[in-house]
């Protein structure tokens, strides 16, 4: 068993990049923990199999709008077995829902907008 700590920085906060990294290590059977940190990056701290951990980390570098991952700055450590499960560490209630409407308002800008290409393509095709 290994450990990795993680300071992902780019476009990760208020994007649903948490709740990427959470579904990712639950599917690779990793466990600890992802959080926001200040000014704007996300600390992971994760434990498992240095080949899980290696995928893990190829994963977690998502180029995907919302989502912009500049840089992956990777602390390998010897595990200390302390987690049970991988979880996302939340700030205050009122920051959290702040985070939810600001990833809905850009899924919801990004859905008009590809609807509005895909109707501009249309009308050429007629």
């Amino acid at each position: 068993m290994k450990r990795i700590t993680v300071i992902v920085k780019g476009e990760v906060q208020r994007v649903g990049y948490r709740d990427e990294v959470q579904r990712i290590a639950r599917k690779l059977n990793i466990r600890g923990y992802v959080e926001n940190i200040k000014p704007y990056d996300v600390k992971i701290v994760a434990e498992g199999e240095e080949k899980d951990l290696r995928e893990f980390i190829g994963a977690i570098e998502i180029r995907r709008f919302p989502i912009e991952v500049e840089s992956l700055d990777v602390k390998w450590e010897k595990a200390t077995n302390e987690f049970e499960y991988f979880e996302i560490k939340r700030g205050p209630p009122e920051e959290e829902l702040g985070e939810r409407l600001d990833a809905a308002a850009k899924y919801l800008f990004r859905s008009v907008q590809l609807g509005e290409r895909s109707v501009e393509l249309g009308e050429r095709s007629v």
